[in-house]
């Protein structure tokens, strides 16, 4: 209720600012005109939200932020040319389905805006030119599934495809990128990834993977048979507190921001590779997912040194949390994502993988088929724009979505039957969800 009080107080102040009419005088060519009206949207990072109000116009895209402290001059606006842009992406603000990520040439960062309703942002899609890709549009899924089948694409680069398509972004810590726990030792002093032993069995969900901890999630699931919506796992793959828990050395601000101010216990960072694969097999509060960034070569390995020195603590056995204690086959933290990177890619992970799209993107994500394969999680995490327009009150859907974003959510279906491996000779397009995002008009 606080949360909400606090959002109805913003939104009073912020209304002389979001209803002043556009400064003409950010336009970057005095010819310009409007193509919309001033359309009320955040630009929208990890750790905040700029309030304020997008104009588009045949040439660009603005976003003029909202001035907190009322003067006579408006907020100097950014601006992103329409030249620039080479695909976008529907995007959800919370659990609404109003947001874009726009994308942009030369590496530049992607910019994720986040509109108040659906209509405003469909405005400013219906102002891009038409070869302008969309990557929640099923044909870029087709695209994408087709040149992973014919090796055309490296796993990495499909898995990041595929979080991409299903609603996943770096701007948004309640639905970022997932990635498979692909290697299961972390004690050998060597890897070996021709033995199947060193790789994690991808056709179980995280949860499902040691047998005595699935048995008592399966015996607390038969004793909700008097609940409307059982579940098995009471905690998700993928949440803010997750990701944070890996990127806590890269972006403490963010850690503080989430945690009040403080850092977490020591004994519950993310402080040893080791540990933290024995948690997510045997911990009943503990079935996350990885990451990007154990994978990605090219973006560095600041997640996993503390080259900032933070203060992290000592755990209860005295140990330091500084750098996280990598596994004894690894000589760096380059080589530890290079390592990963390779188990990744190689051809048990290849042959297996189609099997853990299933189970997060696919066929057995949702439903019946989700019970079926030991994926069902609390109904929280598959809540949707339609399930808030279904309620009666705002203080009902901002509870709900303010639960939903901090549990972890479900990514969009992307695939309605089982995803074929690389050596099938099936049509990708066959298992593709008819009705996607970019079907809309």
């Amino acid at each position: 209720m606080k949360d909400q009080n606090a959002s109805s107080a913003i939104d009073k102040m912020l209304e002389p600012m979001l209803t002043r009419p556009f400064d003409a005088s950010n336009f970057a060519d005095i010819r310009e005109s409007p193509l919309t009206t001033n359309l009320r949207c955040s630009l929208v990072t990890p750790l905040l939200k700029c309030h304020g109000r997008a104009l588009a116009t045949s040439a660009q895209i603005y976003f003029q932020p909202a001035e907190i402290i009322l003067g006579k001059d408006a907020a100097k606006a950014m601006s992103w040319s329409i030249c620039d842009i080479i695909g976008t992406a529907r995007r959800y603000n919370g659990l609404k389905d109003s947001s874009i990520e726009i994308f942009l040439k030369n590496n530049e960062p992607s910019v994720l805006l986040a509109f108040q309703i659906f209509d405003d942002r469909e405005r400013v899609m219906d102002i891009l030119p038409d070869d302008v890709p969309c990557r929640t549009d099923r044909d870029f899924v087709n695209d994408a599934s087709n040149l992973w089948k014919i090796g055309h694409l490296y796993n990495f680069e499909y898995l990041f495809a595929l979080s991409s398509a299903a609603g996943r972004t770096f701007h948004d810590l309640s639905r970022y990128p997932i990635f498979p726990c692909v290697i299961s030792d972390y004690k050998s002093s060597k890897l070996d990834l021709k033995s199947k032993e060193v790789f994690r069995d991808l056709s179980k969900p995280v949860g499902a993977l040691d047998a005595k901890r699935l048995e008592y999630f399966q015996e607390r699931l038969k004793s909700m048979h008097d609940m409307e919506n059982p579940f098995l796992y009471g905690t998700h793959y993928s949440a803010p507190g997750y990701v944070l828990y890996y990127l806590l050395r890269s972006m403490p601000e963010h850690m503080l921001c989430l945690q009040n101010g403080r850092f977490d216990a020591p004994d519950r960072m993310f402080h040893s590779m080791e540990h933290c694969f024995s948690s997510v097999n045997i911990n009943p509060a503990d079935v996350k997912e990885l990451i990007p960034q154990f994978f990605d070569t090219e973006a560095g390995f600041d997640f996993l040194i503390n080259a900032r020195c933070l203060q992290l603590g000592n755990t209860q056995n005295g140990e330091r949390v500084h750098d996280v204690i990598l596994p004894p086959w690894a000589r760096s933290p380059r080589d530890f994502i290079k390592k990963n990177r390779k188990a990744l890619e190689s051809a048990s992970c290849t042959q297996d993988l189609p099997k853990w799209i299933d189970l997060v993107f696919g066929c057995n994500s949702r439903g019946e088929n989700a019970k079926e394969a030991s994926n069902l999680f609390h109904r929280m995490s598959y809540m949707g724009s339609a399930d808030l327009e279904k309620m009666d009150s705002d203080q009902e859907r901002h509870q709900t979505e303010l639960q939903a974003t901090e549990f972890g959510i479900v990514p969009d279906q992307l695939f309605a039957s089982a995803h074929p491996s690389r050596n099938d000779n099936l049509d990708i397009a066959n298992g593709v969800l008819v009705e996607t995002k970019c079907e809309t008009s």
